[in-house]
């Protein structure tokens, strides 16, 4: 794998950003900007040979600095939803921005710039590339405690996987919950709908939400409802059930009970296009993940190809912990420690069927 570098953009406030170009030696290429530790484009060769760009993204710096629909961006310091926009740790309650109704989504990291890197490791042909983004999130950023030191790795193998490795350390207790947020169409960015994208998820529960979406602490069962992607099925199928679920969100923005070990990397899900024979798997450490069939992006900008957004465009597959654990103890810890060390991997693998 070979990455290089270049010169992308100046943000508003003056910082320089700069662009790096991830290539195997199959031609794939990811683009990762350091705004964000953003994917702008993910090149993956179809059924007939030709590279066709799967994420969604915009033209300019400018708009992802305007953007807020977290466009292939690296999420956090939150993942997802914290309920009524706080929490409380040791006794102490934290306010955060409610930047979603009345909660909080995601968090400002991905309108941070970021200090990336080239990693290399060994010589000539067992000569290894990595791409390496770091930054500190000072305490109270965004309301959270603990200064917070952040370490992105970018990986693309020769495989054709483009894996992501988040860690971070912290000298103050807080919470920490970080995904990516890439909106795919295997079709290509191209691509009018993911209605037709076969999807299997290995879940035998998903998160109940309410009408906010967040969790309402029930874990409901799949079987018989259109959260059961235990066998492959079009997504379609689900979000044209009338389900009251589906209805309440606009389409799927649930988050898996993923049925795997705890902190292995293993297989989560798997989507499928016939139209370009692009097949995606995704692997995680992560004990749940986000799907997000865009029910929001019409009105998000204007593509790479200058064409508007449109609903129900593309699908997110966010790895992460579940959304609004802090209202529920149950779920599976976020939080981190001084003496600890989060880390988390992901992994998009792709393929011809």
């Amino acid at each position: 794998m070979a990455i290089t570098g270049n010169y992308y953009g100046r943000t508003s406030d003056g910082k320089e950003v700069y662009s790096y170009t991830l290539e195997n030696a199959a031609g794939m290429r990811a683009v990762i900007i350091e705004y964000g530790c953003t994917v702008t484009e993910l090149w993956v060769p179809d059924q007939s040979g030709n590279l066709r760009d799967v994420v969604l993204g915009y033209g300019t710096l400018e708009e992802y600095e305007q953007g807020n629909a977290g466009m292939g961006a690296f999420i956090g310091r939150y993942a997802n939803r914290i309920e009524n926009a706080c929490f409380t740790l040791n006794g102490k309650t934290y306010a955060l921005e409610a930047n979603n109704g009345p909660n909080h989504l995601h968090g400002v990291l991905g309108h941070r710039v970021f200090q990336g890197r080239i990693v290399k490791e060994g010589q000539g042909e067992d000569e290894q590339q990595r791409l390496v983004l770091t930054y500190k999130s000072p305490h109270g950023e965004d309301g959270f405690p603990g200064n917070l030191k952040i370490t992105v790795t970018y990986t693309l193998t020769d495989s054709g996987a483009l894996v992501m490795d988040y860690t971070a350390a912290t000298d103050a207790p807080t919470i920490v919950n970080f995904t990516n947020h890439s909106y795919f169409n295997l079709d290509g960015q191209d691509g009018v709908s993911i209605r037709d994208h076969v999807v299997q998820i290995d879940a035998q529960e998903f998160c109940e939400g309410n009408e906010q979406t967040c969790p309402t602490g029930r874990l409901l069962h799949v079987e018989g409802t259109p959260f059961d992607f235990r066998t492959a099925k079009p997504l379609g199928e689900g979000l044209d059930s009338g389900d009251s679920q589906i209805v309440m969100a606009k389409g799927y923005d649930h988050n898996f009970v993923l049925d795997k070990s705890n902190g292995m990397l293993e297989l989560a899900a798997t989507a499928y296009s016939a139209q370009s024979g692009i097949e995606m798997k995704v692997y995680t450490t992560q004990p749940g993940m986000q799907l997000y069939t865009a029910n929001f992006l019409q009105g998000a900008g204007k593509g790479k190809n200058g064409v508007p957004f449109a609903d129900y465009q593309a699908v997110c597959f966010e790895t992460q912990h579940f959304p609004c654990t802090p209202s529920h103890p149950e779920f599976p810890p976020v939080e981190l420690l001084p003496e600890e060390e989060y880390h988390q991997t992901t992994a998009y693998s792709f393929a011809v069927k």
